[in-house]
């Protein structure tokens, strides 16, 4: 692996680690304001994509990874399904059952496949390669669930996720909005935010959703990791519960 990959170890303990899986796109705008904050390990197995991504971020935010590899619940080679959108590619099928009925159906139908390398980050944080993610972002098209637990006990000391979410199957075999919210609850997540992706001919089938630790486990946190859960909370749009413990009552944030 490139040099780069290791120099994470003299990165400043203030930085707030952001994973961000399936970041062909580059960085999140919302992000750009507080680059001299984070530093992005971005996961993209494409070799021409992700070497556009490092030039990118040398620019941007020195501070930062690019691995060409997938991440999933185990290791080895699958089977990408590469869509008419490339948004819809996924390493599960579409479920046209439930697609059908909508007009996005045909941006979802397979036009090819290719093999990929797929490896859980725990692995690659054991070997040495990556750091302890303290936030992570997911947009893997049905395949959330899988990445998640390839960050096995990871996940205890990561202090918020977002990610992209369905309540209905729009891939065979995926896991939904409470399946994850029930496995995230196991490691001290709480969901903090959901925005419905007005894909779907105006029903409500696709989501981005946030999660952090709960106010519980966030009283327990040392400053530096409170220093970056306010910086989350500012960037995602949530209620920071430094205000909460602050105002020493929660009746001041529910609404009317």
């Amino acid at each position: 692996m490139p040099d780069e990959q290791h120099s994470f170890h003299s990165w400043p303990e203030a930085t707030l680690r952001l994973v961000d899986v399936g970041g062909a796109g580059g960085l999140q705008p919302k992000w750009l304001t507080a680059l001299d904050r984070i530093a992005p390990i971005m996961f993209e197995p494409n070799p021409a994509e992700a070497a556009k991504l490092r030039e990118s971020l040398a620019q941007t935010a020195p501070n930062s990874l690019v691995l060409e590899t997938a991440l999933s619940n185990v290791t080895g080679t699958q089977v990408l399904h590469i869509a008419r959108h490339f948004g819809c590619t996924s390493l599960r099928l579409p479920n046209h059952d439930v697609l059908g009925g909508y007009r996005i159906e045909r941006f979802f139908r397979i036009t090819g496949t290719a093999q990929v390398e797929c490896t859980r980050y725990d692995l690659l944080y054991n070997a040495g390669e990556v750091p302890a993610p303290d936030a992570i972002k997911i947009d893997v098209q049905g395949y959330e669930y899988e990445v998640l637990q390839g960050f096995g006990a990871l996940l205890q000391d990561c202090i918020g996720i977002e990610l992209e979410c369905h309540l209905y199957p729009i891939y065979k075999g995926q896991k939904l909005l409470h399946e994850l919210v029930s496995f995230l609850a196991d490691f001290g997540f709480v969901l903090r935010g959901l925005h419905p992706v007005n894909n779907f001919d105006g029903d409500v089938v696709e989501l981005n959703v946030w999660f952090t630790k709960s106010i519980r486990y966030w009283s327990t946190m040392s400053e530096t990791q409170k220093q970056k859960f306010s910086l989350l909370c500012s960037v995602w749009r949530l209620l920071d519960y430094r205000r909460v413990d602050q105002a020493g009552s929660h009746k001041k944030f529910l609404p009317a």
